[in-house]
């Protein structure tokens, strides 16, 4: 690589100090991606005491030490409490972040911003540092890193160096043997159930500050939760009910009560005074929020995904004046028409990520208005749910066409502010996508920052947003379930003059995108992206130059876009087609290095994919010829009648 060939002899003694272990060779890499490319830094890393540490036990991994000792204190602290969450769950941004607040890891440091608010952009940074430094993963097939999981060899580690202060227990029968050492942090599950005994063990550890429960408890109303966990800062339980004596645990300032069996929380939760994240996914019996959650000024975070629709926010929420993180939010009218909860929206002024369910309730675009999304300044995460399918089910022509409209004045007045980094739309039952979506001007000005959009279920809409193609920030794109598309046009990946000062200049289309993601454009046929004759590719101006990985899924295509062929384009690494039942051929795509292609059945030809090395064909019964792979070494094949390739 030009600028660091001399750094190329210390790399290569690194990594054969690696062993030719991959997970040892990724992490090693995390960590030099943190290093400036001098030879001094890098030989430092070659050089580091970690490597001939004593006193680790033979089965820990000594490179993973090294990576551990090069963390901060609060880095340390964060990454060990990741091993809290069980090997069958995901480690999700949303719920560990706060998780690091409430236990006080987190650090405040001098600033412009709020305190609440520095505490959460720094945890935030340290979840995504703990990624680049490949310690967490995420996921394989999510278009986000909000959710990652541990290897197995780094959770090994991190159990172990936090083997003082910490219990996991994944079995119910180690609860008993494990509750000698008292522990500040503890993790059980996922056994169906503790029995008294093991109930019994777990209250005599009075010094928990987090206590995290993956099973049924059977706790007992005459239970004191106050003389067992009076110090408690994080309680999060799956599947059990502890609610009548939460309001015990006066320091809490963590509550997760994820698919548990309330059906409300207690009226008197407001005495709570440091409680400052309540998370309540999957409570399907919780009939309304109490009427007292109004008084609780200090809460930052609200997460009610999963919840039943019928759920009924009490008049006066919009005075929680610190909210900063709302998850599914329920928009409904009162019973005379004249209030909608989307009033309580606007006074909200604080909110970081916002998710609104049930729009298509909304009757008017004034009540939309009013919650004012466009000028909520720190707003970063966006979604807007409507459920089409009462839509879909109405006789009524007219009033369909009413709701219709009704629907896309709301989108109108629910732009998000140019901050917002992630928007996610559901449902959406318009005939098209507004002029702040559909206009390259108007969309390069309301989402200048935008870096993640999904699109999913689009019932009605006929054209994909052609105003998106200049985004400077737009890495990842997902469209799933449009089906009255047909085509795209031209306009969705094209030049664009731009200038000033009288000179001009020509925009590249999608610039950063990396992940592109089409799946369920159930009529889509044609795909008009064919890079012009004088377009000069070699001066950086061929549409989506930076895509590494596009999927498409379920449409009518016979043969994918010439545009994507361009033989300048070196970054497209990884191909997954999947379901396109008129797909004949795939060709030319010197670039690509892994291909999927899944039940294609008139598929009868892959060509000139000269730097690909492995492939994977399910229930492609037509195949034939396989050829100009030079580079091959897996192949794949599921699907016993599939006739011989002819490689080549």
């Amino acid at each position: 690589m030009v600028g660091t060939s001399h750094l190329r002899d210390v790399g290569m003694k690194i990594i054969k100090k690696c062993g030719g272990l991959p997970l040892a060779v990724k992490v090693m890499g995390g960590l030099l991606s943190t290093k400036s490319q001098s030879e001094g830094d890098w030989e430092a890393v070659l050089h580091h005491r970690a490597w001939s540490v004593d006193g680790l036990p033979e089965k820990l991994d000594k490179r993973i030490y090294l990576i551990y000792e090069d963390l901060s204190p609060e880095l340390k602290q964060c990454f060990l409490y990741c091993s809290l969450f069980l090997k069958s769950t995901s480690i999700l941004q949303r719920q560990v972040v706060p998780m690091w607040i409430s236990e006080g890891f987190i650090q405040a440091q001098g600033g412009s911003c709020s305190h609440d608010d520095q505490l959460e952009e720094i945890a935030n940074e340290y979840y995504k540092e703990l990624i680049t430094r490949n310690l967490i993963e995420p996921r394989a097939n999510v278009i986000t890193t909000y959710e990652c999981t541990m290897h197995d060899v780094v959770r090994s580690f991190a159990e172990y160096m936090s083997r003082e202060d910490s219990l996991v227990i994944q079995d119910s029968n180690q609860v008993a043997g494990g509750s000698s050492l008292l522990v500040r942090r503890m993790s059980i599950g996922p056994a169906s159930e503790l029995v008294p005994e093991e109930w019994a063990a777990i209250q005599k550890q009075v010094s928990l500050r987090t206590l995290i429960i993956n099973c049924k408890t059977n706790y007992k109303p005459g239970d004191s939760l106050t003389a067992c966990f009076s110090r408690l800062r994080v309680l999060s339980i799956f599947g059990d009910m502890l609610a009548r004596s939460l309001c015990q645990l006066r320091h809490l300032r963590y509550l997760g009560l994820e698919e548990t069996n309330i059906s409300r929380l207690p009226e008197d939760i407001h005495k709570m005074k440091f409680l400052q994240h309540i998370v309540l996914p999957g409570c399907m019996n919780l009939e309304n929020l109490p009427s007292s959650i109004v008084k609780m000024v200090h809460l930052r975070n609200l997460n009610m995904y999963r919840l039943k629709s019928s759920v009924v926010i009490p008049k006066g929420f919009g005075g929680l004046a610190n909210l900063s993180i709302l998850y599914r939010f329920p928009v409904h009218m009162d019973m005379d028409g004249g209030w909608c909860s989307l009033e309580e929206i606007g006074p909200l002024s604080q909110l970081r990520e916002l998710s609104l369910h049930g729009l298509e309730n909304v009757p008017a675009c004034s009540f939309a208005e009013m919650a004012r999304i466009t000028s909520k300044q720190h707003l970063d995460y966006l979604e807007l749910h409507w459920s089409s399918k009462g839509w879909m089910e109405l006789s009524d022509e007219v009033e369909k066409q009413q709701r219709q409209h009704a629907a896309e004045e709301v989108l109108e007045n629910l732009r998000p502010p140019p901050r917002t980094q992630h928007l996610y739309i559901e449902g959406y039952f318009g005939r098209m996508l507004l002029n702040w979506m559909m206009v390259p001007n108007a969309a390069t000005a309301a989402f200048k920052s935008l870096m993640i959009l999904v699109l999913w279920d689009l019932p009605c809409c006929t054209k994909l947003p052609d105003g998106l193609c200049r985004l400077p920030c737009l890495k990842a794109m997902s469209i799933t379930d449009a089906p009255a598309i047909n085509s795209v046009g031209y306009e969705f990946q094209a030049l664009a003059a731009v200038g000033g000062d009288g000179t001009i200049a020509m925009s590249v289309a999608f610039p950063n995108l990396a992940h592109l993601f089409l799946e369920g454009l159930f009529e889509l046929e044609e795909w008009d992206w064919e890079e012009q004759a004088t377009v000069d590719v070699t001066a950086g101006t061929m549409a989506m130059p930076a895509l590494e990985l596009f999927t498409i899924r379920n449409c009518k295509l016979s043969c994918l876009p010439w545009g994507l062929a361009n033989s300048k384009r070196h970054a497209l690494r990884q191909l997954n087609l999947y379901e396109l039942a008129n797909l004949t051929s795939v060709g030319n795509l010197p670039s690509v290095v892994d291909l999927e292609v899944h039940d294609c059945p008139k598929l009868k030809r892959i060509n000139g994919l000269f730097r690909l090395h492995k492939i994977w064909i399910i229930r492609c019964p037509n195949m034939e010829v396989l050829e100009g792979v030079p580079a091959l070494d897996s192949l794949r094949l599921s699907d016993a009648t599939v006739t011989p390739l002819v490689s080549v």
